[in-house]
C-alpha cells in the first residue's frame, strides 16, 4: 500500500478532529479545568488544522510520529490512534514540537488510557497491481482536493466534444491542427467526454479518488459507467440511480 496515500487518509482524519469542538472538548478537556482553558484548546485545534495541509512534509511526518504512536490497518477500517497527551501539549505550545515528543511517543502506546482511537472506514482495493485505499464518500474524512490537470482535461474534453457536435471539427485529427496538440494526446483527452456525470462532478468537486491523475484517467475510458467508477475507484450507484444515469 502507497505510504502516502495511508498519510494522507491519517492526515484528514486527524484535520476532522481537531475542526471539531465536540471532540476536542470531549477528548483533550478535563472535567476540573476553567471553560477559558477548553476554549483556547479549540482555538489551538482550529489553528493547528489551518496550518496542517500546508506544513512541510518533514514537519507533517514528525507531528503525526509524535501524536500518534500506533495506526493500525484492518480489513474494513483503519484505526488512528491519538495520544491525549502529546496532542494536548502540542496545541498548548501553539502547535510546536517539544524536543521530548519525537523520542518519547513511541512509548505511548503501550498507555491505552492516553490513546483515543478514531475510526476511518476505508476498504482495501487492488487496482493495477498496487493496493489502494477506497474511503466511501460520506466519510468524515471526506477533504475537496481539486487537481487542476484533471480539471483542465475535462473542460478541454467537452468543448472538443461541442466542437464535433456543432461540425466545426471532423476527427481528432482536425481537432489537434486547430489545439496545436498532437493527435495522440487530443484522443486520450477527447475521451473524458464520455465520463459518467457523476464522476465528471466529482473531479469538478475535487472529490476524485486520492490517486486519480491524469495519465490514469487518460489512459483508457472503458466506455461503461459502471467500469469507469470501477476502473478509477469512484463509489457505484444504486440501481435506480445508474439507471437514471444511464
Amino acid at each position: 500500500m502507497p505510504a502516502h496515500e495511508l498519510e494522507s487518509r491519517v492526515t484528514e482524519r486527524l484535520l476532522a478532529f481537531l475542526k471539531s469542538d465536540a471532540d476536542v472538548f470531549d477528548w483533550l478537556g478535563a472535567e476540573d479545568e476553567s471553560p477559558a482553558i477548553s476554549r483556547n484548546l479549540v482555538a489551538a485545534a482550529k489553528k493547528l488544522a489551518f496550518r496542517l495541509p500546508g506544513l512541510p512534509s518533514d514537519d507533517l511526518r514528525d507531528l503525526l510520529a509524535a501524536v500518534l504512536p500506533r495506526v493500525v490497518i484492518q480489513e474494513n477500517n483503519i484505526q488512528v490512534m491519538i495520544s491525549r497527551k502529546e496532542l494536548r501539549h502540542s496545541l498548548e505550545n501553539g502547535g510546536k514540537l517539544l524536543a521530548a515528543n519525537l523520542s518519547d511517543g513511541r512509548e505511548l502506546a503501550s498507555d491505552a488510557n492516553d490513546l483515543i482511537v478514531l475510526t476511518i472506514e476505508a476498504k482495501r482495493k487492488r487496482c493495477g497491481g498496487e493496493v489502494h485505499l477506497v474511503v466511501p464518500p460520506n466519510s468524515m474524512v471526506s477533504v475537496r482536493h481539486p487537481k487542476p490537470s484533471l480539471i483542465k482535461a475535462l473542460a478541454r474534453a467537452h468543448g472538443w466534444y461541442q466542437k464535433v457536435i456543432q461540425g466545426d471539427a471532423l476527427d481528432m485529427r482536425s481537432l489537434a491542427r486547430q489545439a496545436g496538440l498532437t493527435e495522440r494526446y487530443v484522443g486520450k483527452v477527447f475521451a473524458c467526454s464520455l465520463l459518467a456525470p457523476d464522476i465528471i462532478e466529482s473531479i469538478l468537486e475535487g472529490r476524485q479518488p486520492h490517486d486519480l491523475n491524469f495519465k490514469k484517467l487518460c489512459e483508457q475510458v472503458p466506455s461503461s459507467w459502471a467500469e469507469q467508477r470501477e476502473c478509477f475507484g469512484f463509489p457505484t450507484v444504486s440501481s435506480q440511480s445508474n439507471q437514471s444515469l444511464q
